[in-house]
């Protein structure tokens, strides 16, 4: 069995650590890695990885992975590096947020021109104090 091992980095958090994930895996997937990545163990994945950065990972980024590291897996190499544009868990349900906000008209009120005084001229400026 050999040990494959998948890094990530997050683009909007610089300063955070990359994170990595490892697996192994026999010769039967090795040469048809895409086999292995099957929907239950994308899910496993999907749900290490969040834990692990703290991020959401979406079914595009997931798909992005899974792309480039069987890809990877394929031409033999052992690690793979991602560098990826992740949100924070706590914006994760933000599409789902439901305010049905306040669409009252506000009240209206007459502006206050006693402070308004023409200056010389046909057309005075109006000094505003």
């Amino acid at each position: 069995m050999v040990k494959y091992t998948l890094t990530i980095a997050n683009k909007n958090q610089p300063n955070l650590n990359s994170v990595s994930y490892s697996l192994e895996l026999g010769y039967e997937f090795e040469n048809n890695p895409e086999r292995f990545f099957n929907r239950e163990f994308r899910k496993q994945l999907r749900s290490n990885l969040q834990q692990k950065t703290s991020c959401s990972i979406n079914d595009y980024h997931i798909e992005t992975i899974v792309e480039i590291w069987t890809e990877d897996i394929c031409r033999g190499y052992r690690s793979t590096s991602l560098s990826l544009n992740l949100l924070p868990l706590d914006f994760d349900n933000i599409h789902r947020l439901q305010d049905p906000g306040d669409f009252s008209i506000p009240d209206l009120f007459p502006p206050d021109l006693s402070q308004i005084c023409p200056q010389n001229g046909a057309f005075p400026p109006l000094i505003f104090n």
